[in-house]
């Protein structure tokens, strides 16, 4: 992550973890910072329908143009940051995902369409208790 995440822009390497207990949550990392890590979970969980926009600067950057776009899911892993807070509901930045190129590893925090929230609602499905 070239640029970092905003917020955090000196933080340019991340390790993406997934602890098989508690898929499909990706915990991004810091490499540099022990302390730092997001929780995030890919937006196609969070959305089944998100469609992925990245502007031009952002398909540069990942190796990509407009006229060939990545793939959601095939090229690129989009993950949604989290903010988990004690009695709300749980939400997910939509709005600003990391994309990840899963060939090359670079990635970035994109800003995408506007209809997507920076605090959508996680809802997760009652089966996810089930013993």
């Amino acid at each position: 992550m070239a640029d970092g995440l905003f917020g955090f822009a000196d933080e340019t390497q991340f390790l993406l973890l997934e602890v098989p207990s508690s898929k499909p949550i990706v915990f991004v990392q810091s490499v540099r910072t022990q302390n730092l890590c997001f929780i995030s979970l890919p937006v196609q969980i969070v959305d089944s329908g998100y469609t992925l926009a990245l502007n031009s600067t952002d398909l540069q950057s990942l190796g990509y143009s407009e006229t060939s776009p990545p793939a959601l899911g095939t090229d690129v892993l989009g993950l949604a940051l989290l903010t988990i807070r004690d009695k709300e509901v749980t939400t997910a930045n939509l709005q600003a995902p990391l994309m990840i190129d899963i060939r090359t590893h670079k990635g970035l925090q994109a800003i995408v369409d506007t209809k997507y929230s920076p605090r959508h609602p996680v809802v997760v499905p009652e089966s996810q208790f089930a013993c």
